[in-house]
């Protein structure tokens, strides 16, 4: 919900002051999903608020849930017609909700094992539509009486958040401001493919949002195979704005690896990443997951748990910190590299 336009309303109208910490707290820490829920509110600004001012950006289409219920995809049309993806994920039984947002329609980087690769790009969210898709989730746990809480925000979604940086940096100053929806800034995480220049921004910005690489590659040619888009930033100045980072936040941050067969999993692939890890300045603070990588209409396969299990324990050897991660929603095409409108 974009405050501005409700705040144009109610001037408009004379309205007191405190009406609009009302909508705010009604909406954000209450949940209400229309004014409509909103009683302490006069009938009447209630009706001229809800075509004028819309809480939400964007419409639900379908929601489809996990097997195990730990991950639940929606279908989210926007006002223009096009659509998005967004998914809410319990990582751990008994944990907080995490909400996978998407920050563009499609994806410009084209990612060779990636679903939302295949769309190309369509347009940027606007700020209003990034964070909509927290304030929808939680509408969806208060309505659907899904029990737990909805803590932690993952910009992980369909594109890259740096490519739309004013963007994505409006949209986490809205989730983290106390007076909306007040998300504590370590329980949120920014995924990048390596753009140079915002991962420096970010450092100085957001020193304590999270910070997560999509890197599946530590040699440049088959990085940039992989990842088209970081042909416009090497491995080496990868690593040198990695350790401006570093140095800056004293964070960890994570890299993500795809495991794809016979292409990033041997023993080589290993060796080179341990290179590249050591060569950021503070290894220490670098943390691997290792990804399986999750089936798309693209020519790649899944590395064998065998060959997982290997280049895990390569890493371990040279002191490198990695977890096989799990992925969540892979049988409703939610799970990471899935996502596609």
């Amino acid at each position: 919900m974009d405050p501005m336009k409700v705040q144009q309303v109610l001037s408009s109208r004379h309205e007191p002051r405190f009406r609009l910490s009302q909508i705010l707290d009604a909406v954000y820490k209450d949940g209400a999903a229309s004014y409509s829920d909103i009683t302490t509110l006069p009938a009447a600004l209630r009706e001229a608020l809800e075509p004028e001012a819309p809480i939400l950006s964007l419409r639900e289409e379908r929601t489809v849930v996990s097997k195990d219920g730990r991950a639940r995809k929606a279908v989210l049309a926007l006002a223009d017609g096009q659509r998005i993806e967004s998914v809410l994920l319990k990582p751990k039984p008994g944990d907080a909700w995490s909400a996978c947002i998407s920050t563009q329609v499609g994806c410009a980087v084209g990612c060779s094992f990636c679903a939302t690769g295949l769309m190309g790009f369509r347009r940027d969210l606007t700020v209003e539509e990034v964070t909509d898709q927290v304030v929808f989730w939680r509408q969806y746990l208060r309505r659907e009486g899904v029990p737990g809480r909805l803590t932690n925000v993952v910009y992980m979604g369909m594109g890259e958040p740096f490519h739309c940086y004013e963007t994505t940096a409006a949209s986490l100053r809205a989730l983290t401001d106390p007076e909306r929806l007040g998300l504590a800034q370590r329980h949120v995480s920014v995924s990048t493919v390596g753009l140079v220049p915002g991962i420096r921004r970010f450092a100085d910005d957001f020193p304590q949002v999270n910070l997560a690489l999509s890197l599946h590659a530590a040699e440049d040619e088959l990085r940039s195979r992989l990842v088209p888009a970081a042909k416009a930033y090497p491995l080496a100045a990868l690593a040198e704005a990695l350790g401006y980072y570093l140095e800056k936040t004293g964070r960890k941050v994570f890299l993500e690896y795809v495991l794809l067969d016979g292409e990033n999993d041997g023993a080589v692939h290993a060796d080179a990443l341990v290179r590249w890890v050591r060569a950021c300045g503070r290894p220490g603070l670098l943390h691997v997951n290792l990804i399986a990588w999750n089936p798309t209409k693209t020519a790649h396969a899944p590395a064998t748990a065998e060959k997982a299990r290997a280049f895990k324990e390569r890493l371990i050897e040279k002191g490198v910190h990695v977890t096989i991660r799990k992925s969540l929603g892979q049988d409703i095409e939610g799970a990471c590299g899935q996502l596609i409108a």
